[in-house]
């Protein structure tokens, strides 16, 4: 009896040993096996880029084509099943904030055991920009993606061959221009040590900077030619030099105080930032000219106040084209 229960149980430990085997090396071969699946793109419309956010606003469209031959079925269309009922990819959009779905979670079932799973989303995609050149700046929107099998599969997003990816040619977004896009599968970077391959969806686009020079450019400029009406007026006329000086320097105020909102707000400076900074420069440096004129004329040295505002005439302007060409067409930091 004690020799059959020593066989009984070494019978079952031999099972057990045997099916651990078995699994481990399913794992294995399924670690080593590479789905392929297809994407395919489209941006249905492009509502928003928001550059204080970081962030842009889409309608978005994509298709996931992959073959799965334990799925096939005996036809003789197509049937179709939630995407949770079957083993299949999870598809990851990285950059995703807070989206709406407009389509369900259903998956389309050839009789081949292709699986077709669409997907729509309306909402808010973070974006890294480099805002040194803003408002003559221009960027590159991605959506990147990474898809999770099961039992440590490999999946590989590739563009699909059968539908290129695009993007609607009439879009919401009113101060951006598209001037292209692309698709690709390549490695994304998650942390220093951790890469997946994905796919990526890109898209560029350029600020339309005309409503910037109309709206803020012009007039500021205007404000800083203000403050150079002092240089014609005579500097014994100190009142009136005063009061032309004080009154573009409290323009120049209220203008920075209506365009405080309107500017991204980014703890580095843009080329915006910098002209605005020398046309403040500028201005102020007006009413101190018109400060030492007005003593010099007080002092009896109305001659040498004159020649400083003949002087004036000439040098403000020039230094002022030269800081707004510095500020605007300089090298990018």
């Amino acid at each position: 009896m004690n020799r059959l229960a020593g066989y009984t149980y070494f019978f079952a430990v031999l099972c057990a040993l045997l099916l651990f085997s078995g699994r481990s090396l399913a794992v294995e071969e399924a670690g080593d096996a590479e789905k392929v699946v297809y994407v395919y793109v489209v941006i249905l419309d492009v509502d928003a880029i928001s550059s204080a956010d970081q962030s842009f606003t889409i309608n978005y469209y994509a298709q996931f084509r992959w073959t799965d031959p334990s799925l096939a079925h005996p036809g003789p269309g197509s049937i179709r099943r939630s995407l949770n009922d079957i083993v299949a990819p999870r598809f990851i959009l990285l950059n995703q904030q807070k989206t709406w779905s407009s389509l369900l979670n259903l998956v389309d079932i050839s009789p081949e055991g292709e699986v077709i799973y669409r997907q729509r989303l309306w909402g808010d995609f973070s974006q890294p920009l480099r805002l040194h050149d803003f408002p003559f700046d221009s960027h590159t929107f991605e959506l990147p993606m990474l898809a999770a099998g099961d039992l440590g599969e490999q999946i590989k997003l590739l563009p699909d061959p059968d539908y290129p990816s695009f993007i609607s040619s009439e879009l919401s977004v009113a101060d951006w221009s598209i001037t292209g896009y692309s698709e690709e599968s390549r490695d994304i970077v998650l942390t220093d040590e951790a890469v997946g391959g994905g796919y990526v969806f890109s898209f560029q686009a350029k600020r339309i900077f005309n409503h910037y020079v109309i709206k803020f450019i012009i007039p500021l400029i205007l404000i800083v030619a203000m403050s150079w009406v002092v240089f014609w007026i005579d500097p014994s006329e100190a009142g009136s030099q005063l009061s032309v000086a004080v009154t573009a320097a409290l323009t120049l105020i209220a203008y920075h105080i209506a365009l405080a909102g309107k500017l991204p707000d980014i703890p580095y400076l843009t080329r915006m930032d910098m002209f605005l900074f020398c046309s403040t420069l500028m201005v102020f440096t007006a009413l101190v000219e018109v400060v030492v004129t007005s003593r010099l004329a007080s002092d009896g040295k109305l001659h040498l106040a004159r020649r400083f505002d003949q002087v004036s005439r000439v040098l403000f302007p020039s230094v002022y084209l030269g800081t707004a060409g510095w500020a605007f067409f300089s090298a990018a930091a």
